[in-house]
């Protein structure tokens, strides 16, 4: 068996968004006050990991410094296990920053094992995270390696347990009284260990620690759960600073539509629906939809509804973490286009609803639309700008008004009778009767007109033609 280690050193700190501070002093402490992550920045300010926060304040005036928060770490973990999942299976999670990936299996898809790592990088560029790595031949060996930064990449049994062999028991991982009686008797190494029959050890040691031997040669089988994530996709992005204005939201925001952008392509996937989550500071988190009607893959086109939509967002309290899932996704589908009538424009019916809705909302957004009724109140209707339109009608339709009243008006101008009458008599049986007689009158101002006259010869002005 062959496996790869991956540890994430910086996790919180490099999944956070932070923009141009990430240049900056920017440091992670535990709940003892101890420096756990650094940034780039701030080791060359003279800071190192395990430095006290007050010594660290010294050497640095303007470190800026957050608390180390695990929950954060295996949310984070677990993001980057579903990205992975996308190019490699059987996944173990070593929470809070470690993942374990069984590669024995994978190298019959990739030509050979640097194929399969150089494919494995090129993936997690996406998130600019920090990591050590190494293979081994047992799942304990590669996540002693990788943690000790050996940064080895080779399925050669024997260069392995040369490098881990080598390394001091202090790393092993083993209880410090265990690791302390073995040095009383000159064990000090994994070579001195290993190099002791199982037999002898065993009568002087737990059965704990034949477990371990064991496991970390590969001698005993060494269960793990691999993980299964959900096929959807829900990312998120915790900020080390709070944003008070929506409009600064739009590059965090990009930031994850280019992992949306990445994860669809992939699966040859378009998305209709995708919600954005604001958590505040507050804790009353704010939510809205994004929509495209005709589906979209690529994030530049959600980043340009992302902006109209935030711009009638509204907060009470600062920012500081998003997340994006999708809600309705399906299979990208082959659009044919009419080798005679071409492109007829840079933007279809359905960009623009979809450009509309996220400027005005989609209340706001509607089409007319006919039912086969004759009266014209429920004839002519507004409906979703996606709701099914009759495409045979069971009546032909006559000659109506452009423009019809919301509510018939009484007719008082004089008009000369050009067509007509219509009889209209129907509606009896929902209890909505209507008996009209329709005109098409002319004004003396030259408008032509649509009236009807009731039973009791009143006349009513209902739409107009011009």
């Amino acid at each position: 068996m062959l496996w790869l280690y991956l540890n994430f050193t910086h996790l919180q700190l490099d999944s956070s968004f932070c923009g141009s501070a990430y240049d900056g002093n920017l440091a992670i402490i535990n709940n003892d006050h101890q420096i756990v992550q650094l940034t780039p920045h701030a080791y060359t300010s003279g800071l190192k990991l395990g430095m006290g926060l007050g010594t660290a304040a010294s050497l640095c005036h303007d470190l800026q410094v957050h608390s180390y928060d695990p929950h954060i770490e295996q949310t984070k973990l677990k993001e980057i296990a579903r990205w992975l999942y996308l190019i490699t299976s059987d996944i173990t999670l070593f929470e809070p920053n470690g993942i374990l990936l069984k590669i024995s299996d994978m190298l019959s898809l990739y030509s050979n094992i640097e194929h399969y790592w150089s494919i494995i990088q090129s993936h997690l560029q996406s998130f600019n995270i920090r990591y050590d790595y190494s293979t081994g031949f047992s799942p304990f060996s590669a996540q002693i390696l990788s943690q000790q930064k050996t940064h080895l990449i080779t399925d050669n049994k024997e260069v392995l347990k040369k490098k881990l062999y080598a390394l001091s028991l202090s790393v092993s991982g083993l209880p410090h009284k265990t690791v302390e009686k073995l040095s009383r008797v000159g064990i000090e190494t994994f070579d001195d260990l290993l190099a002791i029959p199982m037999a002898d050890i065993a009568k002087r040691f737990d059965i704990d620690l034949i477990n371990y031997i064991g496991k970390v040669t590969g001698r005993f089988k060494h269960p793990v759960e691999f993980y299964h994530p959900q096929q959807t996709f829900k990312y998120s992005l915790d900020l080390l600073y709070e944003i008070e204005n929506v409009q600064w939201l739009e590059k965090p925001l990009s930031k994850l539509l280019k992992k949306l952008e990445h994860f669809l392509k992939l699966r040859d996937q378009i998305a209709h629906e995708i919600e954005v989550v604001l958590f505040l500071r507050n804790k009353q988190n704010t939510s809205f939809i994004i929509s495209s009607a005709q589906g979209e893959y690529l994030a530049v086109n959600w980043i340009n509804l992302s902006k109209l939509t935030l711009e009638s967002i509204s907060i009470r309290s600062p920012v500081i973490a998003i997340s994006l899932s999708t809600k309705r996704v399906e299979q990208q589908a082959n659009f044919n286009t009419d080798l005679f009538t071409g492109q007829q424009g840079k933007t279809t019916a359905l960009e623009l609803m979809s450009v509309l809705e996220a400027k005005l909302g989609k209340k706001a957004v509607s089409r007319p639309s006919i039912a086969p009724d004759p009266r014209p109140e429920i004839a002519n209707s507004y409906s979703s700008p996606l709701s099914e339109q009759l495409k045979d009608p069971l009546f032909k339709p006559k000659l109506r008004p452009s423009i019809l009243l919301p509510h018939p008006e009484r007719l008082t101008d004089e008009v000369s009778i050009a067509h007509g009458p219509e009889r209209v008599a129907t509606g009896w049986w929902d209890n909505n009767p209507v008996i009209r007689d329709y005109f098409i009158v002319q004004s003396h101002d030259g408008r032509w007109l649509w009236v009807f006259r009731t039973p009791k010869k009143q006349w009513f002005l209902h739409g107009i033609f011009s």
